[in-house]
């Protein structure tokens, strides 16, 4: 997939801004507060229907408008271009448009536009808890797994009812429970296609994290939760907690229980890696998570980068450049840095450079 055009109008400090993306690396530079960061967050909006930085619309809509609106034009691996849509108003209402069509589902402009994150925070993905890195292996399973969005709502929905069946029949047996079946069904084929994905995508992971450090030695293993590979299993786990199930009304075995781990040293790396060393890991996993859709499942992911090199030394940022280059996906990234010194030594020909200053832009 590539981001052919992007407009937003009343998008944070934008009044007006139309851009046309090149191919390759696109790199927006300018001053902090010049809305480098705000015309990421419109593509990632296109993309997701949501903001990576705030949940609050009136974050996002410019202060003397109502409404914001961003468009963009999409081509296919094949070449066919759609026209995206999305409005945000502060009324609390969403607009999403497909090909001029209202759509009702952030799904149905997700599959449209795979994007891929890195953020100054991405070693949150290694550090912090398990919810980010759930959600970072089911953004990559929506994309290749037809139906595992359907699936993944059906185990949500079960686990919600399921809370809500043991709140009011406190004196129930494990016999009794009228969703463990579904329960089970659905959170074991969850774990197999995490799993499955997660084994793909490992032979990547240690491709990029030779290129942007080879001294560092890690691995990627899924924690399934307490589920095993077998509906029997998972069963007799879930017999074995009932009694503390029915206490806390909540499921403690489960998919939505599990976690993605990286083995470093001995240990995890959440426990006991430096935060440079994190930086790496979790920069390593997110290119791989864009290599193998773009390699396995040819659907290329848009690269969005916030504040590019940043905190990298002349030689890290050379790396990190060449791993972003194999991948050969359209990068779009900002950065305070003049372009010279940012990108020296690197091909002209593949980069197109823009500035932003106070929400305006111009090619350079």
């Amino acid at each position: 997939m590539r981001l052919v055009s992007l407009s937003a109008s009343a998008f944070r400090n934008i009044d007006q801004i139309t851009l046309e993306l090149g191919s390759g690396f696109n790199l927006i530079h300018g001053d902090n507060g010049a809305g480098k960061t705000a015309l990421l967050e419109a593509i990632f909006l296109i993309a997701r229907s949501r903001s990576f930085r705030t949940t609050k619309i009136r974050n996002i809509v410019k202060s003397d408008a109502k409404e914001s609106f961003v468009r963009a034009g999409v081509a296919t691996e094949s070449g066919q271009v759609h026209a995206l849509a999305v409005g945000k108003s502060l009324k609390g209402t969403s607009e999403l448009r497909v090909d001029g069509d209202s759509v009702k589902r952030s799904s149905d402009l997700a599959r449209y536009l795979p994007v891929q994150v890195l953020l100054p925070g991405v070693i949150d993905l290694v550090l912090d808890g398990p919810n980010a890195r759930r959600e970072f292996l089911d953004w990559g399973l929506f994309h290749v797994e037809q139906g595992f969005l359907e699936a993944s709502k059906r185990y949500r929905r079960v686990l919600s009812q399921r809370a809500a069946w043991m709140k009011i029949n406190q004196q129930s047996s494990f016999a009794d429970d009228p969703w463990v079946d579904q329960l089970v069904a659905g959170g074991v084929q969850i774990g197999k296609w995490r799993n499955a994905f997660l084994l793909e995508m490992n032979d990547y992971f240690q491709n990029m994290l030779r290129l942007l450090d080879p001294s560092l030695s890690c691995s990627l293993a899924y924690i399934d939760g307490g589920y095993a590979s077998s509906e029997l299993e998972a069963k007799e786990k879930l017999s074995s907690s009932f009694a503390r199930d029915l206490k806390f009304g909540v499921s403690h075995y489960g998919p939505h229980r599990a976690d993605l781990e990286f083995r470093f040293n001995g240990s995890t790396a959440r426990d006991i890696a430096s935060r440079g060393q994190a930086k790496v890991i979790a920069s390593a996993v997110t290119l791989a998570h864009a290599a193998l859709l773009a390699n396995a499942y040819d659907k290329k992911p848009v690269i969005l980068i916030d504040d590019f090199g940043a905190e990298l030394d002349e030689e890290r940022r050379q790396s990190f450049l060449t791993a972003l280059m194999s991948l050969d996906c359209q990068v779009v990234a900002t950065s305070t840095e003049a372009p010279a010194g940012l990108l020296e030594n690197t091909a002209q020909g593949q980069i197109s450079v823009f500035h932003v200053k106070q929400g305006k832009l111009t090619l350079d």
